[in-house]
């Protein structure tokens, strides 16, 4: 289906959503087009569940990191079905 060629975006977005796949879409792009993270975001606990060849497999992601300090070593590339889910801070 159609849900193959997103990327979904769960939990401590600014403006949680399905986005459309874009060739050479990175994790920043990602977080622009969703506004950011919340201020309740747990961003370095964020992680991008992803399908390949049937298996799934969690690419744990320091979007915290990314965002805050430009940190590039945590901008992956993103693939078409990627979910990334951000947990929020336990207080």
């Amino acid at each position: 289906g159609t849900y193959r060629k997103q990327i979904r975006v769960v939990g401590q977005a600014a403006s949680p959503q399905s986005l459309s796949y874009q060739s050479g879409m990175t994790l920043l792009d990602v977080m622009i087009e969703v506004g950011g993270l919340t201020e309740f975001a747990a961003g370095n606990r964020a992680k991008v569940i992803r399908w390949e060849d049937n298996m799934q497999s969690e690419i744990r992601v320091r979007l915290k990191d990314l965002i805050s300090d430009g940190d590039i070593s945590e901008n992956i590339e993103m693939r078409p079905g990627d979910v990334l889910i951000i947990p929020e801070s336990i207080f």
